[in-house]
């Protein structure tokens, strides 16, 4: 290599530091429908978390009924004893308009409203160690929002997931009968506790409620542009000095 592209490789990891912009990437949906699961995880709240979806008036939009499961096979999910590599499947099912009982400390609001033409859910959180496997029930996508109803899901640049409506229309307050929407992602981390939120949106309000959250993935600690730069210069400085002495014999 000779010491002109030695200079100009260093320079362009030097000084192109900055991170390149990455789109949404999208995730292929997979039927909820027909996963087999074990047993589910049982948390400091019981095998569910049951929470209301609240708007910033603090009425509730809704209900949320979240779980977690190991995989089929698994005659009890209890992390610390599962073997390392176990994959846990987070389930979140939502229903409009209609809220069920809380589990405590989730508060039951007074006020409940309607929340019809909901057209989209999320994670409000990173999915840490999400393995890149997602969907939701695609039977009760199609009883909620006709039979063309379907969502696309995108794992967003900060890491959340994004489940919206691209098919069909009208998931909306169904007293009489609820329309539940189950939806699932699946990741390497088990629950900590119902500390995570999950924000369920039409085109007007949105309703956000409590459900369980990952453990973070450990993630050893980034070098800083300036270390980056401090060993871009010593290499330069190297490169030069190799260039020098070989000029003067």
């Amino acid at each position: 290599m000779t010491s002109k592209l030695a200079i100009a490789l260093i320079a362009m990891s030097v000084f192109d530091l900055s991170a390149k912009g990455v789109s949404a990437a999208s995730i292929t949906p997979i039927n909820l429908d027909d996963l087999t699961l074990g047993a589910t995880i049982t948390g400091p709240v019981g095998p569910t978390v049951d929470a209301s979806l609240i708007n910033g008036d603090g009425n509730s939009l809704g209900d949320l009924t979240s779980s977690v499961s190991c995989p089929v096979g698994f005659l009890s999910c209890v992390p610390p004893l599962n073997p390392p590599g176990t994959i846990y499947t987070y389930i979140h099912k939502v229903t409009p308009g209609v809220d069920f009982p809380n589990d405590p400390p989730f508060p039951q609001p007074d006020g409940l409203l309607g929340f019809d033409d909901v057209n989209q859910f999320g994670l409000e959180f990173k999915a840490e160690g999400f393995t890149g496997v997602a969907g939701y029930s695609f039977g009760e996508a199609k009883q909620a929002l006709g039979p063309s109803g379907e969502f696309s899901i995108k794992l967003d640049q900060d890491g959340t997931l994004v489940w919206s409506v691209v098919g069909g229309s009208d998931w909306s307050t169904n007293a009489n009968t609820p329309e539940t929407i189950s939806f699932f992602w699946q990741t390497t981390q088990p629950p900590i506790g119902p500390f995570g939120t999950f924000t369920a949106k039409n085109d007007t309000q949105s309703g956000t409620g409590n459900g369980p959250l990952p453990l973070a993935v450990p993630v050893p600690e980034p070098m800083s542009s300036q270390g980056l730069l401090a060993l871009g210069f010593l290499g330069l400085g190297l490169v030069l000095k190799r260039s020098i002495g070989s000029s003067l014999f």
